[in-house]
């Protein structure tokens, strides 16, 4: 079909001139074509320009009714675009709500909820920020299309800018042009983000929780832009959706904050259980101890074991009475050191008031508290072992001390019933070989009797003897041990246990209790002589003080020294002044049976010089008496008084010492 064409034509003088033109469509043809745009759902802008062209064409009655048609293609197609922007919010609304029921974390659905607002609103940037609840300001929690790291560090005080309105208020806000709002108040710092960013509209709405508002939904342009309130019920929406998924989140946190508590509230049962498992594992271990009346060794190798570590028992005077170790546990050695190496424990071992020593204790491992709380038990363990075993110490020291007693009492005692009581109690045999020894204590020492019985009786046990007192003196009977011997070991021992000089006597050894009684005098005897010798501290028996033990008994110090002073005094003191051997020669000379050239032999000089120290000593004397029987024997008594005082002559051999005391 051809459109119909109008030509019009104008004369002059000169020319003619042809003008052609299409006649104006029908109105009819621009209202099908307005139409056609609303079924094919063109732009807005198409159809408004149809129902303009439509309205210019319209004339007559038929005006109104075109003019109506078009506004109404106008409104379905406006209405057709908020239809489709109501189900654009709507499927966004969907897939927030689709995210809160996701697995994705937290920033994750906050950054989309922030990238469908700008994708929704058409805008620049969008962010939320969150209040921080120890300041009240808000911070930038996720930003999107933000250009600057300065707008994503903002930090928002309460009633500042638009965040801080909304933060104060509640209420939404929006600004055309955030620099030039009279409205706001702006934070210099905040101010100078925003500038640095090129952001200049904004609108923000209040993120609520439980009615509190927690945070702000914002969605901001870099040119002027007035937001409607379709756009900010819009925002509110996700807004709406931001806080459950921050509520969720704080829920989460909580509850995963509870999980963890309870987890670890769990774990600490189990260590709970397991250390009260071990404590009761270590108490049967520990209680038939006391209950079977072990010894303090099985005690340590019991707590060694439980423990798996060292343990030491030491006594009040620092003597080890029992030790055990583990394969892997440190060397005794380690905790006999002073200091103790760091980690190992001493724990006092006490009963009451009374300290029996020390529990020491280390392990390669630390020490739990449970390990701690069962080292404290066993050191009552310990005290308790040791307290029953001192106990029935005392029971059979005192059932030794009485068997000491009637041995040695003044008048003999039946002897056949002493007997039976030996061996029905099984603490002494006297048909074994027995020494005595009689012992004290200085009189200026500060140990008391019963402290000195204690440790003598201790002493006898530990060489399975026996000991008690009489005639305020302590008496040990040692089995299996010789006079000289003891005389040795029982001031040493003795005197380091009580940290005092000893006096010793020793005489034996006997095999019977009538000849153990007898030995008891000449023991006796023998510890007078140390005293009156002035040789206190030390020990001897009989034999080793030879002929003084026989002519001295009874002897006093004083009259030991007016002896010697009488008869070797000069002898003494022309020796010092001239510093000439004269005692020295007198001894040889009685030794070698007073001959001149045995004792030259013996002194290495020729034999006139034995002669002539002869004649000086004739002359320091005042006489030949000392060589002539009477004489003599008084000088070689004094001579081995002399020894005893003060020790052998220089160059003299000891005398061997003979088993018995006589």
């Amino acid at each position: 079909m051809t459109a119909d064409v109008l030509v019009s034509v104008e004369r002059t003088s000169d020319t003619v001139t042809v003008t052609t033109s299409r006649p104006a469509p029908p109105a009819t043809d621009v209202l099908g074509r307005l139409l056609a745009l609303l079924a094919e759902d063109a732009p807005a802008t198409e159809v408004s320009a149809l129902a303009a062209e439509l309205a210019d064409l319209a004339d007559g009655p038929r005006r109104g009714t075109l003019t109506r048609a078009a506004a109404d293609a106008a409104r379905v197609r406006n209405m057709l675009d908020l239809h489709e922007q109501r189900e654009r919010e709507a499927q966004a609304l969907y897939e927030t709500a689709r995210d809160l029921t996701s697995l994705r974390g937290t920033d994750d659905v906050l950054r989309a909820i922030v990238d469908r607002v700008r994708r929704l609103l058409g805008s620049d940037s969008a962010y939320i920020a969150l209040v921080d609840e120890a300041s009240g300001d808000a911070f930038m929690r996720v930003t999107s299309g933000t250009r600057t790291t300065a707008i994503r560090s903002v930090r928002q005080r309460p009633g500042y800018g638009v965040g801080g309105h909304v933060l104060a208020t509640g209420q939404p806000m929006a600004t055309s042009n955030y620099r030039t709002d009279p409205a706001i108040r702006r934070d210099p710092s905040v101010a100078s983000a925003v500038g640095a960013d090129a952001i200049v509209s904004i609108v923000g709405v209040p993120i609520r929780v439980a009615g509190a508002v927690i945070g702000v939904l914002f969605a901001a342009d870099r040119t002027e832009r007035t937001f409607d309130q379709a756009e900010i019920a819009l925002l509110t929406s996700l807004a709406a959706h931001a806080s459950v998924v921050i509520e969720n989140a704080r829920l989460y946190e909580r509850l995963q904050a509870d999980t963890d508590d309870l987890r670890r509230a769990g774990t600490r049962l189990a260590t709970q259980r397991h250390a009260l498992e071990r404590a009761a594992f270590a108490h049967e271990q520990l209680m038939p101890l006391v209950l079977h009346r072990a010894d303090v060794g099985h005690f340590a190798r019991t707590l060694s074991r439980i423990l798996d570590g060292t343990a030491v028992v030491l006594d009040e005077s620092g003597r080890a009475l029992a030790e055990a170790r583990t394969p892997t546990s440190p060397a005794v050695a380690d905790l006999r050191s002073s200091p103790l190496p760091p980690g190992a424990r001493a724990l006092p071992v006490r009963a009451g008031d009374e300290n029996f020593g020390w529990l020491l204790f280390a392990r390669r491992a630390a020490l739990t508290e449970t390990d701690e709380r069962t080292l404290e038990r066993s050191a009552q363990t310990a005290a308790l072992l040791l307290l029953m075993g001192r106990q029935t110490a005392l029971v059979e020291q005192e059932l030794r001390a009485e068997l000491v007693a009637d041995l040695l009492a003044e008048r003999a005692p039946d002897w056949a019933a002493l007997q039976r009581r030996a061996e029905r109690s099984g603490v002494v045999d006297f048909h074994r070989p027995h020494t005595a020894v009689v012992a004290s204590v200085g009189e200026d020492a500060t140990v008391s009797r019963r402290r000195v019985l204690a440790a003598a009786a201790e002493l006898a046990a530990r060489y399975g003897g026996i000991a008690g007192e009489h005639a305020g003196t302590a008496v040990l009977l040692l089995p299996g041990i010789e006079a000289s011997t003891a005389a040795t070991l029982v001031p040493d021992e003795l005197g380091r246990a009580l940290r005092t000089e000893v006096t010793a006597g020793t005489a034996g050894p006997a095999t019977s209790a009538r000849g153990i009684r007898a030995l008891h005098r000449g023991a006796a005897r023998c510890h007078r002589l140390l005293l009156a010798l002035g040789r206190a501290g030390h020990g001897a028996s009989l034999a080793e003080l030879g002929v003084l033990g026989m002519v001295l008994e009874g002897t006093t110090p004083e009259e030991v020294h007016r002896l010697l002073e009488r008869t070797l005094g000069p002898l003494l003191r022309y020796d010092r002044v001239h510093d000439s051997p004269l005692v020295e020669t007198v001894e040889r000379y009685f030794d070698t049976g007073q001959n001149p050239p045995a004792t030259a032999r013996e002194l290495g000089v020729h034999v006139n010089t034995v002669y002539q120290r002869l004649d000086r000593v004739d002359a320091v004397l005042g006489g030949r008496t000392w060589r002539e029987p009477a004489g003599a024997l008084e000088m070689q008594i004094v001579l081995q008084l002399h020894r005893s005082v003060t020790g052998p002559v220089p160059g003299r051999p000891e005398d061997a010492a003979a088993d018995g005391c006589g």
